[in-house]
């Protein structure tokens, strides 16, 4: 096709229901589904506040803060969310130590 005929074929419309790659990854990306890291509303991160000031002093003519008693929040992962205590099966090929190999492929 001569170039002023392609680009006047992609300005084309596509119809409501076109399965092309262009139409389909407009879909998919108009409405994404959540991830599986993405937290839930159970899920909340460590956080700390001060609680009660103990010392103040000036600081750029300013009285701030110097010392705090502070209060810490841990956080708090669903059971959805937790990672596993061990790495995934597969992981363990990633190391194969020599005394895993047959020992006549290394006869030294």
């Amino acid at each position: 096709m001569r170039p002023s005929t392609m680009s006047a074929y992609n300005r084309l419309p596509h119809g409501p229901d076109c399965d092309c790659s262009v139409c389909w990854s407009g879909r998919e990306v108009a409405n994404p589904a959540p991830s599986p890291s993405t937290r839930c509303a159970q899920c909340r991160p460590a956080s700390a506040r001060p609680i009660r000031t103990l010392q103040m002093g000036r600081v750029g003519g300013t009285w701030k803060p110097l010392l705090s008693e502070w209060t810490v929040e841990p956080a708090y992962i669903c059971e959805k969310h937790t990672p596993p205590d061990r790495p995934a099966k597969w992981w363990s090929v990633a190391y194969q130590d020599s005394t895993s190999a047959p020992s006549e492929l290394f006869p030294f």
